[in-house]
């Protein structure tokens, strides 16, 4: 049995920039004998398809698609039996990659074979990254269904938050809100208002204006800066419902603190996907250029 370690990982992913050409045509052809061989020589295990399967996944990693995938695939196609994480673990850097096609695939596959464990962490990314809302929705609600006495939280968020972003944005907003109060209120009841996600309430916020609620929209707003005095986005969001209101200099003032606050980095994002509350620069100077001069 050949040791296995990391070094022949990061080997293999260093002198495979060499192979660029012959990858792309091995990976065309589905043969991968050319990166079996590169990783014996570097006294891999090629025989333990866990250990290929998880070299693949590294050369995902590190953007060698096509290759980490053949190789990926080639190590399944071993296994005495696949099971829904298999799939799951496949998709994972494909998402993150922008390779779709290859990830829903992958996922579809998972949720075939358990969609009580996948059902969660799909939805989440059906919402998050393939903005597929109506889907997401149906499996967070199929999810949700599995335990009815408890608040799950796909990917560490609360499901009904979850399912209030899926109403959201597509517009079904009195239903959004009902969502987001349900997460409040179960929250409040075991654990006290203050450990609700703040940007709860700048979401409630948002659909409440969208209603016309604009006095309810700036309580909830306000409730988001009290437990978290630098929510740039609800001073933003803020604004924008007091322009609505024709209240113009309170409506000013809000958003120069939220852009003296985005100035100075306080400004939620995630490295690969665009949150739903977020803002930049310039959409709050457009407001000052286009409701405050």
């Amino acid at each position: 049995m050949k040791k296995h370690t990391l070094i022949p990982i990061f080997i293999f992913l260093i002198l495979s920039t060499s192979f660029n050409g012959s990858a792309q045509k091995i990976t065309e052809n589905n043969q991968i004998t050319l990166y079996l061989q590169q990783l014996d020589s570097l006294g891999a295990d090629t025989t333990d398809f866990t250990y290929l399967f998880n070299v693949g996944y590294y050369i995902i990693y590190s953007g060698k698609n096509d290759m980490g995938n053949a190789l990926m695939e080639y190590a399944l196609s071993k296994f005495d039996s696949i099971n829904e994480e298999d799939y799951r673990s496949w998709s994972v850097l494909n998402t993150k990659n922008g390779n779709y096609s290859i990830a829903i695939d992958k996922l579809e596959k998972a949720m075939q074979i358990n969609p009580q464990t996948i059902g969660g962490y799909y939805s989440w990314v059906l919402l998050y990254y393939y903005r597929d809302y109506k889907k997401s929705l149906n499996i967070l609600e199929q999810y949700d269904a599995y335990t009815p006495n408890f608040s799950d939280a796909p990917s560490g968020e609360d499901i009904h938050y979850l399912k209030g972003l899926c109403h959201m944005q597509m517009g079904n907003y009195q239903t959004a809100i009902n969502e987001f109060n349900t997460y409040i209120n179960n929250l409040v009841s075991t654990h006290g208002e203050d450990f609700v996600d703040v940007y709860t309430f700048v979401q409630k916020g948002r659909c409440l204006t969208q209603l016309g609620l604009f006095e309810e929209a700036i309580t909830s707003f306000e409730k988001a800066i009290t437990y978290y005095k630098d929510c740039t986005e609800a001073y933003y969001f803020m604004g924008l419902t007091q322009v609505k209101m024709n209240k113009k200099e309170m409506a000013y003032n809000n958003f120069k603190i939220a852009l003296n606050m985005i100035n100075k980095g306080e400004k939620s994002f995630d490295v690969y996907v665009e949150l739903f509350h977020e803002i930049y620069p310039q959409q709050i100077e457009q407001a000052i250029e286009t409701y405050c001069k």
